[in-house]
């Protein structure tokens, strides 16, 4: 390179990495809620099962894992009866929950049913994006 551009550019560069720097640090950062939001998860005993009613959205599409985890009321507290991980899957804005979502369903089958008495499930999803913080809704089963 040119004696008389080496500094030039070396100096434009400086002021390039310090422009991202400063971008980085002062433009507001994508909060999870503008990707996907819960806000509810309700779930109904039907003899061994349950069927859900869920209220989420989502607004752009995202990367997550979630995990299930079925509960039942013990005498020293709360006694997990199954659980269940998925992999890395994407969220769409235009994917759809099936109507009933039954517990067999948002379990991917792996739990299926619900112990007698009375029953929690644990849903946490967990997004692929670093900085954004999991989700976790606890449905009491009515």
């Amino acid at each position: 390179m040119n004696d008389g551009v080496a500094f030039p550019f070396a100096i434009a560069l400086i002021f390039a990495a310090m422009g991202v720097d400063t971008a980085v640090t002062v433009l507001p950062r994508a909060d999870m809620d503008q990707f996907f939001e819960v806000q509810s998860v309700a779930a109904e005993r039907q003899g061994d099962t349950a069927i859900l009613h869920v209220d989420r959205e989502i607004h752009q599409p995202l990367h997550m894992s979630f995990s299930v985890r079925v509960m039942s009321q013990g005498k020293r507290g709360w006694v997990e009866t199954c659980a269940m991980s998925s992999g890395v899957i994407e969220y769409s804005p235009d994917n759809a929950l099936p109507d009933p979502v039954t517990l067999d369903w948002w379990t991917w089958g792996e739990c299926p049913t619900l112990p007698p008495g009375p029953a929690r499930i644990i849903t946490t999803w967990t997004p692929a994006v670093k900085g954004f913080d999991p989700v976790t809704v606890i449905a009491d089963v009515r």
